[in-house]
């Protein structure tokens, strides 16, 4: 459970980095959208989540299998990032916002020991 927890988080950890960048903004908000401190908040929303995707499967796993599932996540979560935006780009901030509540499962789970 905690291995889809953390490709979920890492997915929506990619889309909210993507969104920080003006390009993707505009595809995700439209183009009228002000992006004035976006980007800077983005960028932090978007390392933390992935540091608590890391954080997630490396205390599930450990050292040895952890980072080699950190390692998988982030190839799994930048290409299918890239084809949400290529296929959907008005579900990027539904994707981007489902990070947080799915990191907070994740954490509830690996408190109670179940994964």
């Amino acid at each position: 459970m905690i291995p889809l927890l953390t490709l979920a988080v890492g997915v929506s950890a990619a889309v909210t980095l993507a969104l920080a960048m003006p390009r993707h903004h505009d595809q995700g908000h439209g183009r009228g959208a002000r992006a004035v401190h976006q980007p800077v908040r983005r960028r932090l929303e978007g390392g933390i989540l992935a540091l608590l995707a890391a954080g997630l499967i490396i205390s599930a796993e450990g050292w040895g299998r952890g980072l080699v599932w950190v390692a998988g996540t982030a190839g799994l979560a930048g290409p299918l990032a890239a084809a949400l935006f290529a296929w959907a780009p008005g579900w990027a901030r539904r994707v981007a916002a489902l990070g947080w509540p799915l990191a907070g499962a994740g954490l509830c789970l690996t408190a109670a020991g179940a994964g």
